[in-house]
């Protein structure tokens, strides 16, 4: 038996922009910031950036509703993907692929938001990511590091 579920509540951190595959599915790639529970030395929380990709519906509500600083509720499942860049660099990635969502708040500012369905659900049968040839040597383990750049505003 094998079991693979993440449940992620944090904040959205940029606008969502919705992608459409060359296969037609609607996709948004984004980063959530999540407050760990541990305070360091200096009296503050620290925070994790944890790569999501919604698909199809998921995709949609997101972009339509989903600003930069949404607190939104996130399960689904771990996944690693693998690609080359155009830099002929192979990277591995590690994400969530959501299957639910929920609404939970808007941003604290701005009144130019779109009106938020507060605590609306969404739930979604995730699209598997289109499978590509590629041969699994010499990939580059990608650091918190790199994805914290990868995703940051």
């Amino acid at each position: 038996m094998s079991l693979n579920k993440v449940m992620l509540v944090g904040r959205t951190t940029k606008d969502l922009k919705k992608l459409i595959t060359p296969s037609g599915h609607p996709v948004v790639h984004f980063s959530l910031a999540v407050d760990r529970n541990y305070i360091n030395k200096e009296g503050n929380r620290e925070t994790d950036f944890i790569p999501i990709v919604a698909w199809n519906r998921l995709a949609e509500i997101l972009e339509q509703y989903a600003v930069k600083g949404t607190l939104i509720a996130v399960v689904g499942r771990l996944q690693t993907r693998r690609y080359t860049d155009s830099k002929g660099k192979n990277v591995r990635i590690l994400e969530v692929v959501a299957e639910q969502i929920s609404l939970l708040a808007r941003p604290k500012s701005g009144d130019n938001i779109k009106a938020l369905p507060i605590t609306t659900v969404v739930e979604e049968k995730a699209e598997p990511v289109e499978e590509t040839n590629f041969v699994d040597e010499d990939f580059e383990e990608i650091t918190i590091e790199d994805l914290e750049n990868l995703f940051s505003a």
